[in-house]
Order: C-alpha cells, then sequence, then structure tokens
C-alpha cells in the first residue's frame, strides 16, 4: 500500500493499526528534526525524552492531517514534531508562557472562522475585494471558494506561515523559530503572500 492508499483508508476508516502503519513510515522524520535542530537541553532531560516528545507531535500531527488540502507530510509534521519537542521543554523548564501564544502547532489552512491573526483579524478580511461589502460581488461561501482555490496554489511554505499565523496565531517571532528564519524575513514573506492572494481575487473577480 503506496502513501497516498495508506491516507486515504487511514481517513475513511481510522483504526489503531493502520495509525501504527503510518507512525512506523514516518517515524524517521522524528529522527530527523532532532538532528537538525538546535534545541534546549536541560540537564532534566534525556535524548530518550526528545524522541518521545517528537514522537508525540508526530501522533498529533496524524490526527490533524488533511491531505485534500494538497500539502505533504512530511510538510506539515516536521514544524508540528518540532514544535512539541519546544513546547515540552519549555514545559520542564518550567517557563511562564501563555497557551495561546507559545504553544508551537501546525495545523492546514482553513476558512473558518478560527482563522485569525493575533491582531484578531482573519484572514478572509485581510483580503477584501474592491467592493463593499461581499454580497455586492457574490454569495459569501461562493468568495470563500475562490479564496480557497487561490490558497492551493501558494507553495507548501507558504501555506505553513498562513496556517501558523492565522489558525494557530503564533507570533512573528515564533514563526521565525518553527521556520527558523529571520523574524523581518517572516514579515516579508507574509506581506508577499498577501500580495499574491489579493491579485489571484482580483483575477477571478474580473
Amino acid at each position: 500500500m503506496d502513501n497516498n492508499e495508506l491516507w486515504a483508508t487511514y481517513k475513511s476508516n481510522p483504526s489503531t493499526d493502520l495509525k501504527k502503519q503510518i507512525v512506523l513510515r514516518y517515524s524517521n522524520l522524528v529522527h530527523y528534526v532532532i538532528q537538525h535542530s538546535r534545541f534546549p537541553r536541560p540537564n532534566v532531560i534525556e535524548d530518550k525524552d526528545f524522541y518521545q516528545f517528537g514522537v508525540e507531535g508526530l501522533y498529533e500531527a496524524i490526527d490533524k492531517f488533511d491531505p485534500n488540502y494538497g500539502t505533504k507530510f512530511e510538510t506539515y509534521a516536521i514544524p508540528r514534531i518540532k514544535g512539541k519537542i519546544i513546547d515540552e521543554i519549555r514545559k520542564l523548564q518550567i517557563k511562564p508562557r501563555s497557551e495561546s501564544s507559545d504553544e508551537v502547532r501546525y495545523v492546514n489552512v482553513s476558512l473558518n472562522d478560527e482563522l485569525v491573526s493575533e491582531e484578531g483579524f482573519t484572514l478572509y478580511e485581510t483580503l477584501p475585494s474592491d467592493a463593499k461589502t461581499p454580497a455586492e460581488i457574490m454569495d459569501k461561501s461562493e468568495e470563500k471558494k475562490m479564496l480557497l482555490e487561490a490558497l492551493k496554489k501558494l507553495n507548501e511554505r507558504d501555506r505553513l506561515l498562513l496556517t501558523l499565523y492565522y489558525y494557530e496565531n503564533l507570533n512573528y517571532q515564533e514563526i521565525a523559530q518553527v521556520l527558523n528564519i529571520s523574524i523581518s524575513r517572516v514579515s516579508q514573506v507574509h506581506t508577499k503572500i498577501l500580495g499574491k492572494l489579493k491579485s489571484e481575487l482580483k483575477v477571478q473577480y474580473a
């Protein structure tokens, strides 16, 4: 059974056995994250703990992943695995943190009402058309379908950044940590992505 068949079978009829198969198939991602990341190493954490945290992140990624969005599971899972490890390290270091802003998680881009940035703006509201209201152009649900189509045309990194910002409510500093880029670069990429989406929507509105 290839990866696509495995995911299709699991999502249509989830089972413990299928989930174990997926975990075994992608367990190398945990090793990859640990080997290619520079995590703080408090004395209370052993090497086996890093792996356990990563496996927990892998399980969470499997539960949340939606193959219908066209994102590769590897691209989806790596930030979640890394985020889970960072989150557990923070807990063990007993540092005060905000559950909503410090928990590093990754999920697929969604267009529901929870897709809100740290400043309280939804992605949908960030990309207004020239009309005063969506109803002046078309039914709101149809406009959201068009936005979803525009999102699908973005590359995986861009979709990931939007997800972290609008769905997971991570700030630029936290996104920079997850993606291993500078804060200024996060800002630049975010602005560029919004420009792409606005341009795409203008084409569809025409």
